[in-house]
């Protein structure tokens, strides 16, 4: 009996010790994770939009325009993950991607986030236009808000440091628009009263009763996606740039929300049909507008790459059940950038 025990002992403890079972920070990650777990894919979406918004709109970009746009949501992203990270005690449960961060927090916060910052201060006072400069500072407020609301939820410091950027941020923008002296100090002590709110009695400023979070990213993913094409191609009214924006917020929320409810589990979210649906139509309206002349040309480009990714992203959750979270995550993105080549058609 003792040497059957023994074996029983040994195929239990080899059974445990099996890949199938591994963590996942011993198992060895495939080459095509690594782009989503260096938080790559990220940037890449934004710079190939921003290149065919441009296109679709007849303006050149210089490269560093790119560049800026690259890092810009490279870091963003970078605090997203790292900072989630802080409320976390413990590494079980997490992905490949979130144990990378977990991991390596102390060395993203310390260095890697602090010189891409760096960088980025550089380029916006020696390189980015005034025009795009101050609009990316707007932006940068809004994010410091959503990092404040949705990424900080375990650190109080976190918190209030995210809120006082983006209030004396705000102050400071404020101070160079071109309204009158009053105006200015009205909406400053605005803006002091909402920190002084925060501080004092822990205003929660989550915005989730209001945009969940992922179209919430997928806001701020737009508006930055378009920020240099909207400075320089000048456009008459405001309508097509709204248009526009709605157009990419709506087809990147989608994105955001299947890749949320493959993560959750197969069962379909109540939420993500509708928004899949409600992006078909408004592309289609957005479209006939156009071919009717109520919506300018120039839309017709990114119209159609939004009709292409909307599709692909019905195909590809329709057979969500035939991939990992993984390969899905990679499938969704690709769903975006894929369709791309059609800004370029005339």
């Amino acid at each position: 009996m003792f040497p059957f025990r023994l074996w029983g002992i040994k195929e239990q403890v080899l059974s445990e010790l099996s890949p199938a079972s591994e963590p996942a920070h011993a198992q060895r990650t495939p080459w095509w994770q690594w782009p989503h777990v260096l938080s790559l894919e990220v940037p890449v979406v934004a710079v190939l939009w921003q290149e065919a918004l441009a296109q679709a709109h007849g303006i050149r970009l210089t490269p560093l325009l790119n560049v800026g746009l690259g890092l810009a949501c490279w870091v963003i992203y970078l605090l997203d993950r790292t900072l989630e990270t802080l409320a976390v005690t413990s590494s079980a449960g997490m992905d490949v991607s979130g144990l990378f961060y977990h991991r390596h927090r102390r060395v993203l916060l310390l260095g890697v986030i602090p010189l891409v910052m760096l960088l980025l201060g550089w380029m916006a006072l020696y390189v980015i236009p005034e025009g795009v400069l101050w609009q990316a500072v707007s932006l940068a407020l809004l994010v410091a808000l959503y990092l404040a609301s949705w990424s900080t939820q375990g650190s109080r410091v976190s918190r209030d440091v995210f809120i006082s950027c983006a209030g004396l941020g705000g102050i400071m923008l404020i101070s160079r628009m071109p309204i009158t002296s009053g105006t200015k100090f009205t909406l400053s002590v605005f803006v002091l009263g909402v920190m002084a709110l925060s501080f004092l009695r822990q205003l929660d400023i989550r915005m989730g009763n209001v945009l969940p979070k992922e179209m919430t990213a997928a806001l701020l993913f737009a508006m930055g996606c378009t920020t240099s094409t909207r400075f320089f191609a000048m456009p008459e009214t405001i309508t097509e740039p709204v248009l526009e924006c709605v157009l990419l917020t709506l087809l990147f929320a989608c994105n955001l929300r299947g890749i949320t409810c493959r993560e959750a589990g197969l069962k379909e979210d109540g939420k993500h049909s509708p928004l899949v649906l409600g992006t078909l139509l408004f592309t289609l309206a957005v479209l006939w507008g156009i071919e009717l002349g109520m919506v300018e040309h120039t839309l017709q480009g990114p119209a159609r790459v939004a009709l292409g990714a909307v599709v692909l992203h019905a195909l590809v959750h329709g057979a969500r059940r035939r991939f990992s979270v993984d390969a899905y995550r990679v499938l969704a993105d690709l769903a975006l950038i894929v369709p791309l080549p059609l800004a370029w058609m005339r």
